[in-house]
């Protein structure tokens, strides 16, 4: 066989047996996402850096995740302890001069890059995240047979105490509680019991007067500011109160591409993305975000299912309830549901860092899909025929 039919015939093999509906779910989003960065850009008058260094993260991103597929997730996860180390040490470095805090933000999460003549910020806990669910994910393969020991369940609970540590002592509160999210889904996946759960649910109402107290003023005011609506309005909810006005202006069909912007929303570009696409394209608009986004979710949820061991059903839980999760909190964020704490809409927020970081995670889910369709007949749950 001559090169050229071997190359044609590695491509058609990728294809027949990736996951394509989760490749094209997520370039929409990316494609949907980096037209809404621009729109941001040329209404605001920010410059250019911003969406160029979208692109690239988007572009890049994608084409890594495909790289990442067609290596198997297995090899991958056994090089855990060197993506800890690194992940871990970026963090570490946000503690130290070289972190910074972003125009906007109360937390010190990020790291300065020199990109040419641009520089650009790199958020560490990003990449954390996606460590932590290749980590939490092979511990949890390990103890699965003895996984409901109360020893284990304490390891297990230090494991995820390590990363969400971290990020709560950035001040990062919105990123810790996705750890948080991620902790209970795979431990739900990875059969811990259902008591468990009631026990730390107790233990959480428990501490809530504590951690009242502790997340300060500021962020107990965006709370009071969802129940006291017009007592809050022209100051901590001022924010959300012009993000709904934004998106009601857009009525059905929107104002317009690159037409909105009136309503001075702070972080369009970034947290409050969702508003530009219920102001510029309406309730049509703000809906495709919302498909687009379930659309990936439900397309990592049938990886996950039919994963062909635990490890690979981990690895795509942990991504699906990262997607899901961030994507919920923050349309209720600029819907006023919930309070503004900081998350960034997946695939659509501007940041090169998220979005080349959640590409990773998408390489690692195609890795499970392909390598479910090709190296074995036996899945987790089903037994192919």
């Amino acid at each position: 066989m001559s090169l050229v039919k071997k190359i044609g015939s590695g491509i058609t093999d990728y294809i027949r047996n990736t996951d394509k509906l989760l490749l094209v779910f997520c370039a929409l989003a990316s494609v949907y996402g980096c037209l809404l960065v621009y729109s941001v850009a040329q209404t605001s008058g920010t410059g250019k850096a911003g969406y160029l260094i979208q692109f690239a993260a988007c572009a890049a991103g994608f084409v890594l995740a495909i790289i990442i597929s067609k290596i198997d997730y297995e090899l991958i996860c056994r090089g855990w302890p060197i993506m800890a180390v690194v992940s871990l040490g970026l963090m570490a470095l946000t503690f130290t001069s070289l972190g910074r805090n972003v125009a906007g933000t109360d937390d010190t999460a990020w790291l300065t890059l020199p990109l040419g003549p641009y520089t650009t910020t790199f958020q560490p806990a990003e990449l954390l995240k996606i460590v932590f669910i290749v980590t939490f994910a092979k511990h949890l393969t390990a103890v699965h047979d003895h996984i409901n020991r109360p020893l284990t369940v304490l390891l297990l609970c230090l494991h995820a105490m390590l990363p969400i540590g971290l990020v709560f002592l950035q001040g990062d509160y919105g990123t810790a509680l996705v750890f948080i999210f991620i902790f209970v889904c795979m431990l739900f996946a990875g059969g811990l019991r259902p008591l468990y759960f009631l026990i730390g649910l107790i233990g959480v109402t428990a501490a809530v007067p504590v951690l009242w107290q502790v997340i300060g003023e500021d962020k107990r005011d965006r709370i009071l500011s969802l129940i006291f609506v017009d007592d809050y309005v022209s100051t901590t909810g001022w924010q959300q109160y012009l993000g709904i006005m934004a998106i009601g202006s857009g009525q059905l069909w929107g104002v317009g591409y690159m037409e909105g912007g009136d309503h001075q929303v702070y972080a369009r570009n970034n947290d409050f993305i969702f508003t530009v696409a219920g102001e510029e394209f309406g309730f049509v608009g703000a809906l495709a975000v919302v498909v687009i986004l379930l659309g990936v979710v439900l397309a990592i949820m049938r990886d996950a299912i039919h994963a062909k061991d635990r490890l690979g059903m981990l690895l795509c839980t942990g991504m699906m309830a990262l997607i899901g999760f961030q994507s919920i909190i923050n349309i209720g964020m600029t819907l006023r549901l919930v309070p503004v704490i900081g998350i960034t809409l997946p695939f659509f927020s501007a940041g090169g860092s998220s979005v080349a970081t959640l590409y990773l995670g998408i390489g690692l889910v195609l890795s499970v899909c392909y390598s479910s369709r090709t190296r074995v007949q036996n899945t987790i749950f089903v037994k192919k025929v």
